[in-house]
């Protein structure tokens, strides 16, 4: 992943305990990046931070889409997938396989 990303992490929306932890600005940023919908919520930007794509997957075979989180199911895997095609096209087809093969179970 380092290879094409850098990776920024955003706190936003802890417990009101830990709130002084949240990330001025976090709550805006969010929502500019087409959140919130839940945590943990995943946007793949230009340098120039316009947004490439974000993990709300959208509607497909009968799901209504919504935020990945953490991809676990095969379509949630899926939508990452697609994100990382569309967030680096230079990624190759066996960069990405080793980014999915530890995201999917061998068995249940």
């Amino acid at each position: 992943m380092s290879k094409y990303f850098v990776v920024a992490h955003v706190r936003v929306d802890e417990h009101p305990g830990s709130k002084f932890s949240d990330n001025p600005g976090a709550k805006e940023l969010e929502k500019r990046l087409g959140g919130p919908a839940g945590l943990p919520f995943f946007a793949f930007l230009k340098p120039d931070g316009e947004l490439i794509v974000n993990s709300m997957e959208p509607p497909a075979g009968g799901r209504k889409g919504g935020n990945i989180g953490h991809p676990a199911e095969p379509h949630e895997i899926d939508w990452f997938l697609e994100m990382l095609k569309k967030a680096a096209p230079k990624m190759t087809p066996e960069e990405r396989a080793e980014i999915d093969k530890p995201l999917r179970p061998t068995s249940k």
